[in-house]
């Protein structure tokens, strides 16, 4: 939750209206979030798990999945948008 407060400050602040797109960011904020408080909370747990190549996996896969399934819901009228 922490992640995408912070996104929302950032759109806000951008200019973007409530609801509007901010790629990347709206993909990845909740993971970006949760990494960060895991690295501050604990942080020899973070780096025994969360390696180079983990955390690449993580940050390419959750965009993917993210659109995907949005687009999908769009699709199916589950959605009023695609984003």
């Amino acid at each position: 939750m922490l992640g995408d407060i912070a996104a929302s400050f950032v759109k806000r602040r951008t200019g973007r209206d409530r609801g509007a797109a901010f790629p990347l960011v709206d993909q990845l904020d909740f993971v970006v979030g949760a990494l960060v408080l895991t690295v501050l909370v604990a942080p020899g747990w973070f780096g025994s798990v969360f390696t180079g190549p983990v955390l690449l996996v993580v940050l390419v896969v959750t965009p993917l999945l993210h659109v995907g399934t949005n687009v999908l819901g769009y699709a199916l009228g589950l959605k009023d948008e695609p984003w």
